[in-house]
C-alpha cells in the first residue's frame, strides 16, 4: 500500500514533463507552418497598411480641391448681378485680391475671371500678359458656355500654361462659370494650379519603409500622372506599362471601377531599374469634379519581407523564451509538487498519528464509560441487597443481645457471642461503605488548589507514615493554579491512594518512598501517587476497578471503584501502572474547569448551611 502511495506520487510531476516535452516538440513543429502563415498575414497586414495610407493621401487631394471650388463660389457671386466687364472686375478687386489671399498657399498660382466671349477682365495677380487675351478656344471655356450649370466645378487635363506668372510650368486649371438669370452665360472664373506643387505636398511626400512611396494615375484618360522616378509620367498605360508590365497594365485598368483595394504587381527596382520587383500595392480612387484619379502607395516585397524576417527572429527568440521558460517552469513545478508531496506525506503521517490518538482517546473514552456503567449497574445491586441484608442483620444484632444477656457472664459461650457481634459490627460497616459508594453525594464544585489538598492529605497521614518508616515528598507545578472540583471528595480519593500505598509498602523491605504531584498539562491537571510498594500483577490491572476485588486479607475492595466513581463524576479518568518487581502510580486526570455536565442542581456551588470544604458552619 505504501509503495502504490508513493508511486501515486509521481504521476502527476511525470504527466507534467511530458506534456512539457510535447508542446516544445509541436512548437517546433509548426514553426514552419506558422512562418509561412505569417507571411501571408504579414502581407496582407501591410498592404491594408498601404490602403490607409493611399485613402489619407485621397481624401487631403480631395479636400483641396473642394477648397477651390468654395473660393471659385465666392469669386462667381460678385459678379452674379449683372455683366462680367473691366469695370466691374475694378469694383470687386479688393475682394478678388482677399479670395487669393486665402488661396495663395494652396499651389494657387493666379485667380482670372473671363466674360461672355471669353476675355480676360481681371487676374490676380494683375499681369499685362494676361488681360485682355481671349481665351475661347479653351476647352473649359466651351464647357462652362455650353455645358456648365452653376455651382459646377470643372477641371481641365494636365497642361502647359501660356500665360500669367507660371507661364510653362505643368498646372491645372480649375474652373466655374458665371450666370445670369434664368441660367444666362456670363463668363467664368478660374485657378491656375501648380499641379507640380501638388504632386510634392500631397503624394511624393507619402512614403512607407526605405523604398515605398505614391503615385497618382488618370483612370478616365488612362495616363499616369505621378510617378517618383518621373520618367513615365504624362504617358499613357499603353506606353508606360503594355509592353514590359502586363500585370501593372491589367491592376490600372482594373483601378478605372474606383473602388479601393490591394494587390502585387511587378515593376522597375528603385535601386537598379534594370531589374525587375515584385512589389504590394494599397490604392484608392480621387474623385475631382468629373474625374476619377486612382493614387496608389506601393513597396517591394523584399523590404517587407525584412521587416518579416525581424518579427519572426524576434518571435522565434519569444517562442524559445517561452519554450524555455515552460520547461524552467515544469521544472520549478514539478520541484514544488515534490515539496508539496513531502508535505502531504508528513500531513499524512501527522493526521495518522493524530487519528491513533483519537482513537485510543475514544477507547479509553468508552472503557470509562463501561466502567461508569459497570459501577452504577453494581452500585444499585448493591444498594438493593444493602437494603435486603441490613434489616435482619440488625434483627441477628439485637436477638444475639439479648441471649448474650441471658447467658452466664464468663464461658466459651460468651466468648462465641462476642465474636458473632463484632463480626455483625463489621459486617454493618462494610454495608455502610456499600451505601456510601452506591449512592455518593451531590458534587459541591468550588474552585480549589490541588497544591493544598496534596499537602494536606500528607500532613493528615503523617503520623501514619512515620510510623510505617515511609518518606513522602509533594510536587506542585507552578503553572497549575485553580482546579473546578469538589475539594471534600478529592481529599477523598487522595486518602484512598494514600492508604492504599501505605499498605502495599508494609512488607517490603528497604526505603519506602511515597510521592505526590500535581501537575497541569493543558487544559487538564495531573495528580500522581506513586509508591515503592508490591505493584500490581498484570493479570489484575484489569480487574482492580471492579467491586469487592481485592488482594489484601482484610480488603473490602470498595477502595479504587470509589476513587473511580468520584474521579469519573468530575470528567476525569484514572490510570494505574505497575508491575511485579515493586512500584505503583496511580495518575488521576481532571478537566481544569470541572465536568462538562452537571449532575444536578446545587453541584456547582456549596450545599446551603455549609462552608466550601462541605462542613457546617457555627
Amino acid at each position: 500500500m505504501t509503495r502504490l502511495i508513493h508511486t501515486r506520487r509521481w504521476i502527476p510531476p511525470f504527466l507534467l514533463v511530458v506534456a512539457t516535452a510535447a508542446t516544445v516538440a509541436w512548437l517546433v513543429h509548426t514553426t514552419r507552418a506558422v512562418r509561412l502563415e505569417a507571411r501571408e498575414r504579414f502581407f496582407e497586414q501591410y498592404s491594408r497598411q498601404q490602403l490607409l495610407l493611399a485613402e489619407q493621401a485621397s481624401r487631403s487631394v480631395e479636400g483641396l480641391f473642394d477648397t477651390f471650388r468654395r473660393e471659385l463660389g465666392l469669386v462667381v457671386s460678385l459678379f452674379e448681378a449683372g455683366a462680367v466687364t473691366p469695370g466691374r472686375a475694378r469694383e470687386v478687386r479688393g475682394s478678388l485680391a482677399r479670395v487669393y489671399e486665402s488661396v495663395a498657399g494652396t499651389s494657387v498660382i493666379d485667380l482670372a475671371v473671363l466674360d461672355r466671349r471669353g476675355t480676360i477682365v481681371t487676374s490676380v495677380p494683375p499681369s499685362s500678359d494676361t488681360l485682355g487675351v481671349n481665351l475661347a478656344w479653351r476647352d473649359y471655356f466651351a464647357w462652362a458656355r455650353d455645358k456648365g450649370r452653376p455651382g459646377q466645378m470643372y477641371v481641365t487635363s494636365l497642361r502647359r500654361l501660356v500665360t500669367g506668372a507660371a507661364k510653362g510650368e505643368k498646372a491645372l486649371v480649375v474652373v466655374e462659370g458665371i450666370y445670369g438669370k434664368g441660367g444666362r452665360f456670363n463668363g467664368l472664373a478660374l485657378f491656375a494650379v501648380n499641379f507640380g506643387e501638388i504632386a510634392r505636398k500631397h503624394i511624393l511626400s507619402v512614403r512607407i519603409g526605405e523604398h515605398g512611396y505614391a503615385w497618382l494615375m488618370d483612370s478616365q484618360n488612362r495616363m499616369v500622372l505621378v510617378h517618383p522616378q518621373g520618367r513615365i509620367d504624362g504617358h499613357t498605360f499603353d506606353e508606360a506599362f503594355l509592353p514590359r508590365w502586363p500585370r501593372l497594365y491589367s491592376l490600372a485598368i482594373a483601378m478605372g471601377s474606383g473602388q479601393p483595394g490591394t494587390g502585387r504587381y511587378e515593376f522597375e527596382d528603385p535601386v537598379d531599374p534594370s531589374k525587375t520587383v515584385r512589389k504590394l500595392v494599397g490604392y484608392a480612387p480621387v474623385r475631382i469634379g468629373d474625374h476619377l484619379w486612382v493614387l496608389g502607395v506601393g513597396t517591394p516585397e523584399r523590404e517587407v519581407e525584412a521587416l518579416l524576417s525581424s518579427f519572426l527572429r524576434r518571435q522565434e527568440v519569444f517562442s524559445t523564451a517561452v519554450g524555455a521558460g515552460m520547461l524552467g517552469g515544469a521544472v520549478a513545478l514539478f520541484a514544488l509538487l515534490m515539496g508539496w508531496n513531502r508535505m502531504l506525506s508528513r500531513e499524512v503521517t501527522v493526521r495518522t498519528r493524530d487519528l491513533a490518538v483519537a482513537r485510543a482517546e475514544q477507547e479509553a473514552t468508552f472503557e470509562e464509560l463501561l466502567a461508569a456503567k459497570k459501577l452504577a449497574a453494581a452500585g444499585q445491586l448493591a444498594l438493593g441487597l444493602t437494603h435486603e441484608i441490613r434489616n435482619p442483620l440488625s434483627a441477628i444484632r439485637m436477638n444475639v443481645q439479648m441471649i448474650r444477656e441471658e447467658s452466664p457472664s464468663e464461658g466459651p459461650l460468651r466468648e462465641n457471642f462476642a465474636i458473632v457481634e463484632e463480626e455483625i459490627l463489621r459486617l454493618n460497616r462494610l454495608l455502610s461503605d456499600v451505601m456510601g459508594f452506591a449512592r455518593p453525594r451531590p458534587l459541591r464544585l468550588v474552585p480549589t488548589d490541588l497544591g493544598d489538598e496534596a499537602r494536606r492529605v500528607v500532613r493528615l497521614m503523617g503520623r501514619s507514615l512515620a510510623e510505617a518508616g515511609i518518606a513522602a515528598d509533594v510536587e506542585i507545578d507552578g503553572d497549575l493554579r485553580t482546579v473546578v472540583c469538589d475539594p471534600e471528595q478529592i481529599q477523598q480519593v487522595l486518602l484512598n491512594l494514600v492508604l492504599n500505598a501505605v499498605e502495599a509498602m508494609e512488607d517490603v523491605p528497604g526505603p519506602k518512598r511515597l510521592s505526590l504531584a500535581a501537575i497541569r498539562s493543558d487544559d487538564t491537571a495531573l495528580l500522581r501517587v506513586a509508591d515503592t510498594g508490591v505493584g500490581v500483577r498484570p493479570e489484575d490491572r484489569e480487574r482492580v476497578f471492579d467491586l469487592f476485588f481485592t488482594t489484601k486479607a482484610q480488603g473490602g475492595g470498595l477502595g479504587l471503584p470509589t476513587v473511580q466513581s468520584i474521579v469519573l463524576r468530575h470528567g476525569g479518568a484514572v490510570d494505574v501502572e505497575g508491575s511485579p518487581s515493586g512500584g505503583t502510580t496511580v495518575t488521576i486526570r481532571l478537566p481544569l474547569g470541572g465536568p462538562a455536565a452537571p449532575e444536578g442542581p446545587g453541584q456547582g456551588s456549596p450545599a446551603p448551611g455549609s462552608d466550601e470544604r462541605g462542613g457546617a458552619r457555627p
